[in-house]
């Protein structure tokens, strides 16, 4: 190991324990429960049919059920939670390294993700939030390899794996399925400049992700007679669809469906509270009441309580109002995108990592301009340059492909922007990094 790689790796484990101790300080190794935790704990698993047919996937339910047995507790989650991070962290640092990184370069990119806002606010919560994340993290670190080096058999093994362990913990994360192949695709014709390559390394990150989803939505339509990774689309599309839809547009809608939205807009008008402006504000703070207040229990009364027909009645009405309404709901997508974007570097500027980064990175500008501003640059500072490029494109593409599915479905809130944002205050690390090296290079 070479001298600069081992202070990195002394760097980035010192990182470790400081932000554990930081964390300890302000209680985050408490578990704490959310609304979302219930539903992971009651995960039901007394068959193959009940599981396919709960709202969740099974991922995080059994790491919750995995604790209570081994410990009688889940006072040992958030520990489990925060290790998992910093385990991702250090494949993400050891994957830039085995991709020819500068050492600086790559501890610069990794470290902004520890203190990253899903790890600082979300270590001891009882939601999959944060081990979704990690798993992500080794993902895209997988996905690095194989762009630099090709398609290799280990490298697309534990790409296959980690993709489906991300979405499995928490679906929000089937955008990887798009992002992987193409931004594969992208990224290794840009590096090599062989489009027959591109294509091939393309076709293996797909075969490699896609195939264990269709695997396994195959399966569950053969058991349940549902073809997707969990029946829950429609708890979620609803609380945007029902806030487009009134009380005329209901005969326009399939007799099947018209119980359900009948009893959706009676429930809605009957909340005085309840507003119909179509504003961004307006309709985040009523998505919730939409979905948990007004469709859930109507659902519950005209399905019986069978939660893979209420997924499936919300769904098909949600498609057809949406359909029905396509200039309400692009202006949602507008809004929403907004909206997204500035939750988005709002995220980003409050990493403390990106924070310190700013200021570092105009002092060791000036330093640089001032003793040198002719020099061209070296070779080893123009591989800095592509690698900085790589990550710019890595970090923007994730961001891009993770807020498109967010908005399709619900309001860009932070917990739901802040893993879109987790490669973003590299940008800003990386940045600082590059100037201070090409300051030091004038002394």
């Amino acid at each position: 190991m070479q001298d600069s790689q081992f202070r990195v790796w002394y760097l980035f484990l010192t990182q470790v324990v400081v932000v554990a101790a930081f964390l300890h300080w302000f209680g985050k190794f408490e578990p704490t429960v959310q609304m979302d935790t219930a539903s992971y704990r009651d995960y039901s698993i007394g068959s193959v049919e009940e599981a396919f047919n709960d709202k969740r996937t099974f991922v995080y339910p059994l790491v919750l059920r995995g604790f209570e047995s081994a410990d009688g507790s889940e006072r040992l989650v958030p520990l489990f939670q925060y290790l998992s991070s910093a385990v991702a962290v250090g494949v993400f640092l050891a994957a830039l390294l085995r991709c020819g990184w500068n050492s600086w370069l790559a501890f610069a990119a990794a470290s902004p993700i520890l203190t990253s806002q899903i790890v600082l606010e979300y270590t001891g919560v009882l939601t999959p939030d944060l081990l979704a994340q990690a798993f992500a993290i080794i993902s895209v670190s997988f996905w690095l390899i194989v762009v630099h080096a090709g398609s290799q058999r280990w490298t697309l093994l534990g790409l296959s794996v980690f993709v489906f362990l991300t979405y499995q913990t928490k679906p929000s994360y089937l955008f990887l399925l798009a992002f992987v192949p193409i931004g594969g695709w992208m990224a290794r014709w840009w590096l090599h400049v062989q489009l027959k390559d591109a294509w091939k390394v393309a076709f293996g990150m797909m075969v490699a992700t896609l195939m264990p989803f269709f695997v396994w939505c195959s399966v569950r339509w053969f058991v349940v007679g549902h073809f997707g990774l969990v029946s829950f689309g429609g708890y979620n599309i609803i609380g945007i669809a029902g806030q487009l839809m009134d009380r005329e547009g209901v005969k326009d809608l399939s007799i099947e469906i018209q119980p359900l939205a009948s009893e959706i807009v009676k429930r809605r008008e009957s909340m005085t509270e309840w507003k119909v402006e179509l504003d961004y504000e307006t309709m985040e703070s009523q998505f919730n009441p939409m979905v948990w207040a007004i469709a859930v229990p109507a659902a519950a009364q005209i399905c019986d309580s069978d939660s893979r027909k209420m997924n499936r009645q919300m769904a098909s009405l949600s498609k057809q109002v949406l359909l029905g309404n396509p200039k309400s709901y692009g202006a949602w997508l507008s809004m929403a995108a907004k909206r997204s974007v500035r939750v988005v570097i709002e995220l980003t500027l409050r990493n403390p990592i990106a924070m310190v980064s700013i200021p570092i990175a105009l002092i060791a500008f000036a330093v640089g301009w001032q003793r040198n501003n002719h020099v061209s640059l070296p070779r080893n500072e123009r591989d800095c340059e592509r690698e900085f490029q790589m990550m710019v494109w890595t970090a923007i593409g994730y961001a891009i492909c993770k807020l498109g599915l967010v908005i399709l479905v619900e309001p860009p809130i932070e917990r739901y922007c802040a893993p879109a944002s987790v490669f973003l205050p590299s940008l800003l690390a990386m940045m600082a990094c590059r100037m201070v090296l090409r300051a030091r290079r004038f002394e």
